[in-house]
């Protein structure tokens, strides 16, 4: 049930109020509403996604800005669009893409990220065939990362306590993550890799997705992003990417939950030290 009109919301208690309607509050808005919590979602502009939305002109859609998508696998846990979809009774038809990037760099260095493993490194080989030991070593770890990352639940890949959560579930995968969570991708490039061009071909691998160096890359991050493209594989969803989050807002509704638009939230109202409820631009109050 989508609504513009904003109405006195006294009688109604929501069990969560989430806000943005990015493809990470509607992520959070499914999985309460999978649970059982009745879910309210106030979302700012007009359409759902934020920069994973679409918009359309004269019969033409185009993405407002993301249109690399991971998380379309069908296998392991590093698949959590599939699953979050799943979870919300959707699904989404996608066009695989037989490319993640093609790089056209200085000094006549050009090189695609073919979805098959094997031909890009071979295709990097043979652009510096004098680091073969060093590529695979290199990309090696970054598997073994995603090995480890794939066998076990997602959380954040950054909190300190995430391991220790999920370790007597998966101890073996744990363990194996441990020991990355300190160290940068750049790190672990420069033990295996000399030549100059290809540890600057390396910081452009992570800058493209990270936006940041090797140096400044967690490895557990690069050791995902680095195998799941050939993995599960980039993959593009039919109808653009704001298809996305317009199937993660049908599974909210039918689920019970609520989307509003044009509902921008002015400040969260709290009691003590517990965040109660939300106050939108117009001064209507809204509690969980």
């Amino acid at each position: 049930m989508n609504s513009n009109n904003l109405k006195d919301e006294e009688s109604i208690l929501w069990d969560a109020i989430v806000i943005g309607s990015g493809i990470g509050g509607l992520v959070t808005a499914s999985q309460l509403a999978v649970k059982g919590a009745k879910v309210l979602v106030l979302e700012s502009y007009k359409i759902p996604g934020g920069s994973g939305g679409s918009f359309k002109r004269k019969g033409f859609t185009f993405d407002v800005g993301a249109s690399m998508i991971f998380g379309f696998g069908e296998k392991g846990y590093t698949n959590l669009l599939t699953r979050a979809l799943k979870d919300a009774g959707e699904k989404c038809e996608t066009v695989p893409d037989p490319v993640q990037l093609e790089y056209h760099l200085p000094n006549g260095l050009e090189i695609s990220v073919d979805r098959n493993y094997k031909k890009f490194i071979g295709d990097l080989i043979k652009l510096f065939p004098h680091e073969e030991k060093g590529i695979k070593k290199f990309y090696e770890n970054c598997w073994s990362v995603f090995n480890c990352l794939d066998s076990m639940p997602l959380l954040s890949l950054e909190d300190p306590y995430y391991l220790a959560k999920v370790f007597f579930k998966s101890p073996l995968a744990c363990l194996g993550l441990a020991r990355w969570l300190p160290i940068n991708a750049g790190k672990v490039a420069r033990k295996y890799i000399k030549d100059k061009e290809l540890l600057l071909f390396i910081d452009i691998e992570c800058f493209c997705w990270s936006v940041m160096p090797a140096d400044k890359t967690p490895m557990i991050n690069a050791g995902m992003v680095f195998s799941d493209r050939h993995a599960g594989g980039i993959n593009y969803p039919k109808g653009g990417v704001g298809v996305i989050a317009e199937k993660l807002v049908k599974g909210i509704e039918n689920l019970g939950g609520e989307i509003r638009y044009q509902s921008r939230v002015k400040k969260i109202i709290f009691e003590k030290d517990n965040a109660i409820g939300v106050s939108l631009e117009n001064d209507v109050e809204i509690y969980g």
